[in-house]
């Protein structure tokens, strides 16, 4: 039977037989039912303000764009055979067999459903799926254990959702849903070069206790990764941080996640990496008035919010990597550079000026193992007024990349002062992806947690730990008096052995209050606040940095 429109206002049976619709489908207010064996085929758009039951099967088979509207309305069986594609316009529930056997279904905004007792036929793969291509959702409702199939995915690609719950879990209208989106992660650290061009949104409800594993498969062509695949981890995003799956990697070309009852979760898969928080004062730039450091380096001037002073004199790329410093790096090839596409110039004069950046310092992140003595990786970082040590970005924690979530020791060094390092005897800082975790702040450490001895090793003042400032020669101590007298080396190397000489708005390791003047005689003398403050008025005093061997 051919026909231009098909309405109906009373019961229709369709026996089993196949009834062919050439355009449009139109069930306005009544029942259809399809019995066992019958088949609608529908060539044209179909639009439905009731149910469709029966055992039979609605197959969309048409070889152009189809539309179908059930306006959230049921289907039994629906079968989908248009290379074409459909195009869902409202949403849609499937009681029984959703069958893919060419062409896709493009849910756009709309969500499809596939109830408890409702199953999907294992599809053929690319171009037959549930294509997300909107906010819309795939469904599907449970009421048991086992494994549930949730074939979504994006343009050609099919790039399915499996989740598996064992256990005793009590299910009460329980559901999970997914969606495949192209494109990396919105919230990937810039840092990160080994990750998926595609992330799964992930929700569920009214499951309690048990087990749920979801995992989803990619492609493993360069349009799926970028960077090495071998590097690709599976994370999720829960709205605020990113967590690491412990490699619940089941199959290749798979990333797997565990569900949390209740919670939205992006899974996603790109190179594991671990963050670290952590805080620290240099003696040379601390304020005691403000309890803040000075950030004379950046902003000789007055402050403007949001513009870049014209008198910074801090590096925009790593100085560790060059004369006079030269502090070995490792595991970290790439010199870092704050002049970047992915964030604006942290030398800015921030709202908050407890942010405004100081200087570059350099961690080490070592073993955890004692004595601690294998340097893991290094990074060269930022060093806020109030301590905090950021990214490059002026206020991220800072990333290691390709770092397992475990326990470290952690030392933090400076161009001209004294490092500082944790105990690896006595302490150990975990670090892992997630932004919020704790502090590691150096200046409130207690003492038995860090290497060495308090004024010998690092400064402490009221309770509050500083590294030491002074050492301009870069020997790992500080002293008065020949041999490897810092005071000698400020005057013969760094001022060229004239005493009358004054180096203005200069980026020097001479200069140890970092005031960015380098000066032999008063006032703001470098010698005399190398003499008072690091070596308290001691000419025999002697300064040491302590670090794991």
């Amino acid at each position: 039977m051919n026909f231009k429109k098909l309405y109906t206002a009373f019961t229709l049976i369709c026996i089993a037989v196949s009834n062919e619709l050439s355009a449009q489908f139109i069930f306005n207010n009544s029942q259809l039912v399809i019995q066992s064996g019958g088949e609608v085929i529908v060539k044209g758009n179909a639009t439905s303000n009731a149910d469709i039951s029966g055992d039979g099967v609605l197959k969309m088979k048409g070889d152009s764009l189809q539309k179908l509207n059930m306006n959230g309305f049921a289907i039994q069986n629906l079968e989908i055979d248009n290379p074409a594609n459909i195009a869902l316009l409202g949403d849609a529930v499937i009681k029984g067999m959703l069958t893919f056997t060419t062409g896709k279904i493009q849910l756009g905004a709309n969500n499809l459903t596939v109830t408890a007792t409702g199953s999907i036929a294992e599809t053929t793969g690319d171009n037959t799926f549930a294509e997300t291509n909107g906010i819309g959702l795939f469904k599907k409702e449970i009421n048991a254990n086992g494994n549930y199939l949730l074939p979504v995915g994006t343009d050609n690609k099919y790039k399915p959702v499996q989740v598996q719950i064992t256990g005793s879990p009590v299910f009460a209208n329980a559901f999970i849903t997914a969606r495949s989106i192209a494109g990396k992660h919105p919230n990937k650290p810039y840092q990160s070069t080994d990750y998926l061009n595609e992330y799964w949104t992930l929700s569920n409800g009214g499951i309690t206790g048990g087990s749920i594993i979801a995992a989803a498969s990619y492609h493993p062509e360069s349009i799926d990764v970028t960077g090495q695949k071998d590097f690709i981890r599976p994370i999720y995003w829960n709205g605020s941080a990113w967590i690491t799956a412990n490699n619940l990697n089941r199959f290749p070309n798979s990333i797997s996640i565990p569900v949390i009852a209740g919670a939205k979760q992006d899974l996603y898969g790109m190179n594991q990496f671990v963050l670290l928080h952590a805080k620290a004062m240099l003696q040379g730039a601390y304020n005691a008035s403000s309890k803040l450091m000075n950030d004379k380096l950046r902003n000789s001037e007055a402050s403007s919010i949001g513009n870049l002073p014209t008198s910074n004199i801090i590096p925009t790329t790593d100085p560790y990597r060059s004369a006079p410093y030269h502090f070995t790096h490792t595991n970290n090839a790439l010199t870092e550079t704050v002049v970047s596409k992915d964030f604006s110039n942290p030398f800015i004069d921030q709202l908050n000026a407890e942010n405004n950046i100081v200087d570059w310092v350099f961690i080490e992140l070592r073993s955890a193992v004692s004595p601690g003595n294998t340097v893991i990786q290094t990074r060269s970082a930022l060093i806020q007024r109030d301590g905090d040590i950021v990214e490059l970005d002026g206020v991220s924690p800072l990333y290691f990349k390709n770092i397992p979530e475990a326990n470290y020791t952690v030392a933090i060094k400076h161009r001209n002062h004294l490092a500082m390092c944790t105990n690896p005897a006595t302490f150990t800082q975990i670090l892992s992806s997630e932004a919020n975790t704790p502090t590691l702040d150096f200046t409130s450490l207690a003492s038995s947690k860090l290497l060495g001895t308090a004024g010998l090793n690092y400064f402490n003042q009221n309770g509050n730990n500083f590294l030491y400032a002074g050492n301009a020669n870069l020997n790992g101590n500080i002293r008065w008096n020949a041999p490897y007298s810092d005071k000698d080396y400020i005057l013969n190397t760094v001022l060229s052995k004239h005493a009358e000489n004054i180096l203005l708005n200069s980026y020097s390791e001479g200069d140890i209050d970092l005031n960015r003047e380098v000066r032999w005689i008063a006032p703001n003398s470098d010698i005399d606040f190398l003499f008072s403050i690091p070596l308290s008025n001691s000419v025999a005093a002697v300064k040491s940095q302590a670090l794991p061997n």
